[in-house]
């Protein structure tokens, strides 16, 4: 999936399935389980060029020569990746004849670490996306970071994720069960694995068995959800009708400790499949 940053336009292959589609954003190092990337629109011409000293999230950084600023036309020509965790915004690929190739100064790998002034270290793809649609004017500035992920993340003294996650099921009934899991797990095969039915009725015979494709184990995340890969747009039209918190747990990593809850009440269009 691609998310033009301005405007705000959002982009999906026509007949690809949501399996196929997550293979190739992986494939082109694109690591997370719905594959956001911030792309901006080519064809500006760039502008002028700066170095200055650059305050990240966590430890303050040190004038450094790998940090540089650069203005450009806010119609970048840049596509943003991001980590497993929807996080740590890089240039994935400039556009040919954008306003970052033109510019010459912007390489692919950059680490993102700021929007007009706004610090952007380790921030969620998310907030990349609404920094960039608020821009005003012609131009934008980009504080970037020449150098790798790890690199970064040393620089700012990022400890980075927990090994494991704890994972707290809700079943109405019955006691509460909590275990741990890898972190990036994903949620319905740690719940099938642990015995714990994500689905109702008939459903538990003719589920698709966690291939992305009927759309039937519902949970809700109760607590801990933000902590969880992003609701995709296919994700989020089937359960439409129901509250936000609820997910689909076959397309569900956890990054966070979560509190889940199983067999939540479901709406019309989900006991019609």
């Amino acid at each position: 999936r691609r998310m033009t940053a301005v405007p705000p336009v959002l982009r999906r292959p026509a007949t690809m399935s949501i399996a196929a589609r997550i293979a190739l954003l992986a494939a082109v190092s694109v690591p997370s389980a719905c594959g956001w990337i911030v792309a901006g629109a080519s064809g500006a011409r760039a502008m002028s060029i700066t170095r200055r000293s650059f305050q990240p999230r966590g430890r303050p950084v040190a004038k450094d020569d790998r940090i540089y600023s650069v203005n450009i036309d806010r119609r970048t020509g840049i596509d943003f990746g991001c980590d497993l965790s929807l996080c740590w915004p890089y240039v994935l690929a400039l556009v040919p004849g954008g306003a970052a190739e033109l510019c010459a100064e912007i390489s692919v790998g950059d680490q993102l670490l700021g929007i007009n002034g706004v610090n952007l270290v380790g921030a969620e793809m998310s907030e990349v996306t609404d920094t960039m649609s608020n821009v005003e004017g012609d131009t934008v500035r980009l504080t970037l970071f020449r150098g790798g992920r790890e690199e970064l993340q040393q620089t700012v003294g990022y400890e980075g994720l927990p090994p494991t996650v704890s994972i707290r099921v809700i079943r109405d009934g019955q006691p509460d069960l909590e275990f741990t899991a890898p972190t990036g797990c994903n949620l319905r095969d740690e719940l099938t694995a642990r015995k714990v039915n994500v689905y109702r009725s008939l459903t538990r015979w003719t589920n698709c068995n966690g291939k992305q494709l009927c759309g039937t184990c519902i949970v809700d995340m109760r607590n801990g959800g933000e902590r969880c890969s992003r609701k995709s747009l296919d994700e989020a039209s089937t359960l439409r009708e129901n509250p936000g918190s609820y997910r689909l747990a076959c397309i569900t990593q956890v990054y966070g400790d979560v509190q889940v809850r199983v067999l939540p009440e479901i709406g019309a269009a989900q006991w019609t499949r």
